[in-house]
């Protein structure tokens, strides 16, 4: 943008607003929420789940984004649906309550006449520039596919995609990205891959577990990507064929340097029911190698897979253990696993 001032001045300009401005620019940076996780989720991020077609790849995305909302880790869920025909709707999701869902697939993006655009392409990245400037609560947008919404052979269109996603992540929003992998082995350039796996933040691939009918009863995503502390090398969700609705999330395969975290903050959780996180941290650390943010990341995990539950009490959150997702004789083994030096002291 030309400001009709010599570039000499600007490059001045710059140099002294960075060094007067540096500071406070960092305390704002500090001060942003901490990662938190949503499921498979991790939030106000782009997640990339990919998968082959037919391998369940828009029934695992809308059922964990339908489950997140009703557990109130979202205020809404929009999904652009640009993959399915119009009549998938009844038969895959007929039986999910509709609350706070908002689903939009070609057809209806192509009725709003004020979005600029020909194509639903078009449309589509018109509409996600708008939420991305309007003030919504915290939403999780699923886009359904990336091939549907982007030319993945064209670099400067993904570059725009990306951009207007990367804009909703600021925006507090997370975005979960659905796209399709050949069953051919692709070379990492090829449709644009290096540049999709580079810019999103988490990546899952996904392994459907089929009943003889064909039905879809578990899916496996496997982590092959992923920026930040918190998160899953593994993630299986259990999907009920007669009530969809009962949606699961099964065994949470951590690192395994997280294992002992995660026992000796539940053991602590098993005496102390309502307690608070940073106490939770202080009765785990004395016991394990990892640091306090590893220590809160397992705890996150936790909480996302219902191990753990949280609820916001006053100025803090309040963890209970969800026993219910234990599984039976698991406590017997836990205790035989920890060395009597290394049991949690409980000091109060």
């Amino acid at each position: 943008m030309e400001t009709g001032q010599p570039r000499e001045e600007l490059s001045r300009k710059f140099a002294e607003d960075i060094l007067t401005r540096s500071k406070t620019l960092w305390t704002e940076k500090l001060q942003l929420p901490e990662i938190e996780i949503a499921g498979p989720l991790v939030k106000r991020s782009i997640n990339l789940l990919i998968a082959q077609s037919g391998s369940g790849k828009s029934l695992c995305a809308f059922a964990v984004g339908w489950k997140e909302t009703q557990d109130y880790s979202f205020s809404q869920m929009i999904y652009f649906d640009l993959d399915n025909p119009n009549s998938l709707i009844k038969e895959r999701y007929a039986q999910f309550s509709p609350d706070r869902i908002s689903y939009l697939n070609s057809l209806d993006i192509m009725q709003f006449d004020y979005l600029q655009g020909l194509t639903v392409r078009e449309k589509t990245k018109f509409a996600l520039a708008l939420l991305a400037e309007a003030e919504l609560p915290e939403s999780l947008f699923v886009i359904d596919t990336l091939q549907q919404v982007s030319n993945y052979n064209d670099i400067k269109e993904l570059e725009k995609l990306f951009s207007l996603l990367r804009n909703l992540t600021f925006m507090g929003h997370t975005v979960l990205l659905l796209h399709h992998k050949s069953s051919k082995k692709e070379s990492q350039p090829f449709k644009g891959l290096s540049y999709i796996f580079d810019s999103a933040d988490v990546i899952y691939e996904l392994t459907p577990d089929k009943d003889r009918s064909g039905w879809i009863r578990a899916i496996t995503l496997t982590c092959t990507k992923n920026r930040f502390a918190s998160g899953f090398t593994r993630f299986v969700i259990s999907i009920d064929a007669e009530n969809p609705e009962n949606i699961r999330y099964g065994e949470n395969v951590l690192f395994e340097e997280e294992l002992p975290v995660k026992e000796q903050i539940l053991l602590v959780l098993k005496e102390h029911p309502g307690i608070k996180q940073q106490d939770v941290v202080s009765l785990v650390r004395p016991n394990v190698k990892l640091g306090e943010k590893k220590i809160r990341a397992v705890l996150t995990k936790l909480v996302a897979l219902g191990i753990v539950t949280v609820k916001q009490a006053k100025a803090a959150k309040i963890y209970n253990l969800n026993t219910e997702m234990l599984e039976p004789g698991y406590w017997d083994a836990v205790e035989d696993d920890i060395p009597d030096d290394d049991k949690v002291v409980l000091p109060f």
